[in-house]
């Protein structure tokens, strides 16, 4: 092996997003609202514009360099070096598996690591838009690295247990938690941000009439695009389930902690066009989980496997064998759940295309907003 090996976007892949992100740009610089402020015997875009369109290039530039250049994997002989928005050092001795998994129609590499955290790698990846026809090779040495430095160990030690998402790898870790599926939670982020972006721009914007804002419309502005700000977060980071080896915690409005001894079943239901799980207790409680969960339209392509986890974990802790208390939990009236097989092709259109209109409005409206900010000084 050589000392080191780094993985990176290429530029097949690169390619289409500087071409999204370009065609963004030109977008927005074609608005008429940028021509709406020019100077009487200026021509062109005035000098506020200009800087902000300036401004506008370099962020472009600097998040494709980030995204193209910068974020990836380097393999060394003692750790693997994950290059995200933040840098991350493991030691392949803490690493329990290097594995493989779906995600938004392609694939990518995710650690798993002995504390049970999961990494997933930006770089290498394969996708629709972003494929890589080296991808098979590059997580083959990515697996051989990891194998020739402690990782044969790992494998020996671990062999036929059940991994986080209910994998055949990997012994249960001491924590292991839940959170919305990336499809889930970048659609609520988008449409909150945009609503965040428009309260501020309609708090401190000028008012008909060019009347000035008051202190009450942008004390107003704010705090509803902070509360915005604070319920996306919420929404995609705060709710959730924990495991651990005595309970299981579920954290929605209203927290709880829930004993494995005193849960009596975990089972399927269907709930607004889509699936839930819900946890049946001791005292008869049904307690519906924040996540996993699929709908219409927003789905979690891990939904079966994490069903899978959970069920495991509950068996493994409160030291039970396979009961028949999910088909219980069923209703009777309803015939029983196919295992759910992922999303279709039109809620992936869907989905996509109102990520990209929602992140075009973002765009338009901290442009128009910083614009009206510079024309009333």
């Amino acid at each position: 092996m050589v000392g080191r090996v780094r993985y990176r976007a290429s530029w097949q892949q690169s390619l289409p997003l500087g071409l999204i992100l370009g065609a963004a740009m030109l977008m927005q610089l074609s608005n008429p609202l940028l021509w709406a402020h020019q100077r009487p015997g200026l021509p062109g875009l005035p000098f506020d514009s200009r800087v902000l369109a300036m401004v506008l290039l370099f962020f472009v530039s600097l998040e494709l360099w980030v995204l193209s250049r910068y974020v990836g994997v380097t393999l060394t002989s003692e750790a693997v070096v994950v290059h995200n928005l933040r840098r991350r050092t493991i030691p392949w001795a803490n690493v329990a598996e290097v594995a493989v998994e779906p995600f938004t129609g392609g694939r990518r590499v995710v650690l798993y690591e002995t504390d049970g955290r999961r990494t997933p790698l930006r770089m290498p990846s394969s996708g629709f838009l972003s494929r890589d026809r080296r991808f098979d090779d590059k997580v083959a040495t990515i697996r051989s690295w990891w194998l020739a430095n402690g990782g044969a160990a790992q494998v020996e030690d671990t062999a036929g247990e059940l991994g986080a998402w209910g994998y055949t790898y990997g012994r249960l870790p001491e924590r292991l938690g839940m959170r919305p599926a990336p499809s889930r939670s970048v659609p609520t982020v988008l449409l909150l941000g945009w609503l965040a972006a428009d309260a501020v721009m309609v708090g401190f914007a000028e008012g008909p009439g060019a009347d000035l804002p008051t202190l009450l419309g942008r004390t107003l502005g704010a705090l509803v695009a902070i509360s915005l700000l604070l319920g996306a977060g919420f929404l995609s980071f705060g709710r959730g389930v924990i495991l651990t080896a005595d309970h299981l915690v579920i954290r929605g409005l209203r927290p709880r902690t829930v004993p494995w001894d005193e849960i009596q079943g975990i089972a399927v239901e269907r709930h607004r066009g889509g699936r839930r799980l819900v946890i049946l207790e001791a005292s008869s409680r049904r307690t519906p989980l924040p996540v996993p969960r699929v709908g219409r339209v927003l789905w979690d392509s891990e939904f079966e496997a994490k069903i899978q986890t959970l069920r495991h974990w509950w068996r493994t802790h409160a030291e039970i064998g396979t009961t028949p208390a999910e088909a219980a939990l069923q209703p009777s009236d309803q015939p029983p759940l196919l295992p759910y097989r992922g999303p279709r092709l039109w809620q992936k259109g869907v989905l996509a295309l109102a990520c990209i209109v929602l992140g075009y409005e973002i765009l338009v409206s901290v442009l128009v907003g910083a614009l009206f900010l510079t024309a009333g000084q």
